[in-house]
């Protein structure tokens, strides 16, 4: 392990991780995270395969993600149409008060 890896336990297992811009306690939260999601899969689907229920971790995780992004890329999307309706009012009385 180096200086700037964190050890977590998930599922038992002992991992040494690294991630720029994040100090211990933020992997540690991750990772208790990571074993949540996991744990909440295998009491819902009874599935003992622990690769497995990594998988469908992953999966849930990458899925919430995508729609995150979706979320804030239509949010971004509606803001700059915001902007751009008041920026032409802005616009419309400026020229009315010029003429």
């Amino acid at each position: 392990m180096t200086g700037n890896e964190t050890q977590v336990k998930i599922k038992g297992r002992v991992l040494s991780l690294a991630v720029d811009g994040l100090g211990p306690l933020e992997i540690a939260s991750i990772a208790g995270q990571v074993e949540k999601k996991i744990n909440d899969i295998e009491q819902e689907t009874q599935i003992p395969d622990n690769s497995k229920l990594a998988l469908l971790a992953a999966f849930s995780f990458a899925t919430e993600l995508y729609n995150l992004k979706q979320k804030s890329e239509d949010t971004g999307e509606a803001d700059s149409k915001k902007l751009d309706e008041l920026s032409a009012k802005l616009e419309n009385a400026l020229n009315k008060e010029l003429f």
